[in-house]
């Protein structure tokens, strides 16, 4: 850890594979190795030692999350989906595993395209707990692109902002909401918000910011976010 504070990776590296390599029962050592190549977004390692702690540790559900991790960076999202049912499988009536697991499996449904699916692991989820932040945004969200059931995607994400007012990504789907909901001064209260914590560094919150704008007739100022967000784009900032 020293090697890799003092920006040594390859040392760090190294010898934190050795440890594991050495201390092959101990599950710490390999969870800090593991966490090091995550961090290093080196998926083509992480997942071969992955697949290889989870042969020595069967029953870590957090090693499955890393997998996760790894697996979406590779955009295999069938992979994320059969290794979030084996975290299902492995701790049924846990629901601290279980609910974000389906939600998992929920959200790389819609990645797919299989929408209706999505959409019943949402209901799942949310039948097991009425407050689950991430699925109530991202649900929400989801049927605001398709411009259905808006009345219930606006009371799914009111639920998220009023537990985390200061999160950025519930801010900007609360507030598209309202705008399609045809409440743009409500909405662009919520987009000021967003843009104080962290809304400037996402290029779809300030094109959302700027539509609100545009349809209270601030066109001018509408321009300024809708370029900043070009060059957010630009950078790869969604």
């Amino acid at each position: 850890m020293y090697y890799y504070a003092t920006e040594r990776v390859d040392k760090a590296k190294s010898l934190l594979r050795q440890n594991m390599v050495n201390n092959p029962k101990s599950l710490d050592a390999t969870a800090t190795y593991l966490q090091l190549l995550g961090y290093q977004g080196d998926w083509d390692t992480l997942l071969p030692a992955v697949d290889s702690a989870l042969a020595r540790f069967p029953k870590e559900t957090g090693f499955y999350e890393i997998k996760n991790v790894a697996l979406y960076n590779r955009k295999d999202w069938q992979g994320i989906i059969d290794n979030s049912l084996k975290v299902i499988e492995l701790a049924p009536n846990d629901t601290s595993v279980t609910i974000p697991a389906l939600a998992n499996i929920g959200d790389m449904y819609h990645e797919m395209g299989r929408e209706k699916e999505a959409f019943e692991c949402y209901e799942k989820v949310l039948k097991a707990n009425p407050n689950y932040r991430p699925t109530l945004n991202n649900y929400a969200y989801y049927l605001s692109l398709k411009g259905k059931k808006l009345k219930k995607a606006c009371a799914m994400s009111k639920k998220t902002i009023e537990k985390e007012p200061d999160n950025s990504t519930y801010l900007d789907t609360y507030g598209w909401i309202l705008h399609l909901l045809g409440k743009d001064q409500d909405a662009k209260a919520v987009f000021k918000r967003a843009m104080i914590y962290g809304g400037k560094e996402s290029a779809t919150c300030m094109e959302h910011y700027a539509d609100v704008l545009d349809a209270l007739g601030e066109t001018d100022l509408a321009n300024v976010y809708r370029s900043q967000a070009a060059k957010k784009r630009a950078e790869g900032k969604e």
